[in-house]
């Protein structure tokens, strides 16, 4: 006979792995990027659809700018936003999103702008 408690205890040993929440793969520019240029578009990818919910460029003097978000509400794996013009040096973008298990993430990416020589 199997003990009441063992029983109890079973269907955690057969329940399957938590869903992880979203995070972000790859962005362009990358972390840490060292561009000769501004970049165009700013670009952000993710390991499944997200609702992003907000993206703040900082300059290093501690100047913001939000950027403007899509109106779409259909969560979306690879965002594209068209980036302001940006002078020399450092830059810190802040996202935030809602991954599609509800839960809220965020991430930097700091890149730096520097002419060639």
């Amino acid at each position: 006979m199997i003990p009441r408690r063992a029983m109890f205890g079973a269907p955690l040993l057969i329940a399957g792995p938590a869903r992880a929440h979203s995070e972000l793969r790859s962005s362009e520019p990358a972390n840490g990027a060292r561009l000769t240029s501004p970049p165009e578009m700013l670009t952000l990818r993710f390991n499944e659809g997200v609702w992003l919910t907000a993206v703040t460029l900082h300059d290093e003097a501690g100047r913001s700018v939000r950027l403007p978000l899509s109106r779409d509400i259909t969560p979306r794996p690879i965002e594209q936003l068209a980036a302001p013009a940006l002078g020399t040096g450092a830059w810190r973008l802040e996202w935030r999103a809602i991954s599609a298990d509800g839960h809220p993430v965020r991430g930097t990416i700091r890149f730096t702008i520097a002419p060639m020589p």
